[in-house]
């Protein structure tokens, strides 16, 4: 993937309905599921191959892959048989992940599905939360089941998968019509994901395929196949896996901002209760009475493009199921001629599905319909409902426990998680680091908008006033958590400059907080084995906070990351130290 092509969505599926109201794939010459019983066809072809559900009671943790997403019929059966098989609220935990160069808009599902007599809620989430064309990784939560997709060409995707698989369902097009999807090549790549002793399943008994299954490690037999079709094959990887009982995760969280919530969000999502310890001062980023959730845009295809996409989407979702959503759609103006043309050009890629970008009413100005703004307060709040909060300012971790300046414990547990933005500046484990601070002040106007706008800055209504923000000021000696005159005067101007009025500040008292971020712009996710860190959102932690925080938590627990391997060495890239050699300076109370 060049960092050079335009980001653009995934090629459309071209689909015609036809008997029964099966899909067919008219560029392949192939249906997507049997007429003669799709969901049938799934027991037999992969479940049965697969050793399912019986493999199910013996480990903790089960990883499908699957190639060929197509209509999420695979999918929702299995979800369907682990649930009928008792898994639903057992511990255990299922994640599916699956593959698919040409997905389908959200429409085209929707009607793939109707037909399928499994449960409607079922059918309806996955419609409600799917990104459609959106190319990368995009992670959804059934219960404790997961569904990772990843958008994109088989090989590049799974050369980008972190972690190992149990059993693979191979479902693509014929191979007679899409040779590329069971090539040699993808086959190797499908041996180095898997565990020792993965089962696989596929209708397919082409010798291509059994010779490229055998020659990369498989041992592969024919079985009676389903329906129409005479034979299927399964194949197992050689090996047993032992799955080995592991300590258990008990972790201590310090920052109770939105990283710190999102991340014992993630933790509680695997019935791991968590221990968030934060010293109650009200100076965190993340108090802020809005907060935006809108998708950041980039012309080109780069892995952090395509993180920026997914991590909208999966703030959506989120914030969604925490029920702390106030507004949605966003209008964006744009401040000169300049950004316009790169809008325009934007919108002529194609980089959101419909329905999430397009033009609106104003000439030089841009809708996202379904973008949101949040009330911080209630997301945090319900985030953390599991975990347990205990107040202080931890000063360092050993092993685990976290202490504060006078030695004292103030929690013991298994893993440490520093996600304490702006505190971590005080602290010399992390001095090398190489962190920027600026400070950021929001003010109240005597203003009544119909929509969020972002211009540069932005302006959320709020009740009969409106927040706007914020500035980008350099730290100095003074407390950066106590407002300024002439930062609400700044917000006032730029407010003004993008709209040509001046609103008039209201009587509500302005917020000012510290944004931490890196010279990349992007988060760095640092440390290893018992003590971990999560810092440099900067101004967009709230859309970053729910997808980096599950990418940690997967890992600690062995799991299939939700962002490619590349992206995930991005975010652990070593910082390096600052330039510029200054004593630590302790944190400016307010």
């Amino acid at each position: 993937m060049s960092g050079h092509e335009p980001l653009t969505l995934c090629p459309p599926a071209n689909i015609k309905f036809g008997l029964k109201a099966s899909p067919e794939a008219v560029d392949f010459g192939d249906i997507y599921y049997s007429t003669d019983g799709g969901a049938e066809e799934t027991r037999t072809v992969f479940h049965k191959a697969c050793g399912l559900p019986e493999r199910w009671n013996t480990n903790d943790s089960f990883t499908i892959g699957e190639l060929g997403f197509g209509t999420g019929l695979n999918f929702l059966e299995t979800l369907r048989l682990w649930t009928d098989s008792g898994f639903l609220n057992s511990g255990k935990t299922l994640h599916f992940v699956s593959i698919e160069k040409f997905p389908l808009d959200k429409e085209q599902l929707w009607k793939a599905l109707k037909p399928w007599p499994g449960d409607l809620s079922l059918k309806m989430q996955l419609c409600k939360n799917w990104p459609g064309r959106v190319k990368g990784f995009h992670r959804l939560h059934f219960d404790n089941v997961t569904l990772t997709l990843i958008h994109d060409d088989v090989l590049p995707a799974l050369s980008s998968v972190r972690g190992k698989i149990d059993a693979w369902f191979l479902d693509g097009f014929s191979p007679s019509k899409n040779p590329h999807m069971w090539s040699a090549e993808v086959m190797s790549e499908v041996v180095r994901l898997s565990k020792p002793g993965a089962r696989l399943g596929t209708f397919t008994v082409a010798r291509a395929v059994r010779d490229a299954l055998e020659t990369a490690g498989f041992t592969a037999t024919k079985k009676a196949g389903f329906g129409r079709k005479r034979d299927r094959l399964e194949a197992v990887y050689p090996g047993d896996l032992q799955d080995l009982p592991s300590a258990p995760i008990k972790p201590v969280i310090i920052g109770g901002g939105i990283a710190g919530a999102c991340l014992a969000k993630a933790f509680e999502t695997r019935g791991i209760k968590s221990v968030i310890i934060d010293p109650d001062d009200d100076t965190a980023a993340s108090g802020n009475p809005a907060a935006i959730i809108k998708p950041r845009l980039d012309l080109q295809d780069r892995p952090e493009s395509r993180f920026f996409l997914s991590s909208y989407f999966y703030a959506l979702a989120r914030y969604q199921s925490l029920g702390c959503v106030m507004e949605n759609t966003i209008i964006h103006a744009c401040r000169d001629d300049k950004e316009k043309a790169r809008y325009e050009k934007l919108l002529a890629q194609g980089v959101l599905p419909a329905g999430h970008f397009g033009k609106a009413d104003n000439d030089h100005e841009y809708s996202f319909p379904e973008a949101i703004i949040i009330d911080p307060a209630l997301a945090i709040l319900n985030s953390t409902a599991g975990a347990k909060r205990v107040s202080g300012r931890a000063a360092r971790a050993e092993n685990g426990n976290v202490y504060d300046e006078a030695g004292r414990v103030l929690a013991e547990g298994s893993h440490v998680f520093w996600t304490c933005g702006y505190g971590i500046r005080s602290l010399v484990r992390f001095e090398a680091l190489n962190l920027r601070y600026s400070r950021g002040q929001i003010s109240f106007a005597d203003i009544t908008l119909n929509y969020a706008k972002t211009y540069g800055g932005y302006a959320i209504p709020f009740g009969p006033e409106s927040l706007i923000g914020a500035t980008h000021k350099r730290l100095d000696d003074i407390s950066p958590f106590k407002p300024r005159r002439e930062d609400d005067l700044e917000n006032i101007e730029k407010f003004n400059l993008a709209f040509g009025a001046a609103p008039i500040l209201s009587k509500r008292k302005s917020r000012s907080s510290v944004r931490v971020t890196t010279p990349s712009t992007l988060p760095l996710i640092f440390g290893d084995g018992p003590e971990w860190g999560l810092t440099g959102l900067g101004s967009r932690g709230f859309v970053f906070a729910p997808l980096l925080t599950e990418a940690l938590a997967a890992e600690i627990c062995g799991e299939i990351l939700p962002v490619s391997k590349r992206l995930w060495t991005r975010f652990r890239a070593r910082e390096k130290p600052n330039s510029e050699t200054r004593p630590k300076r302790p944190l400016i109370k307010t």
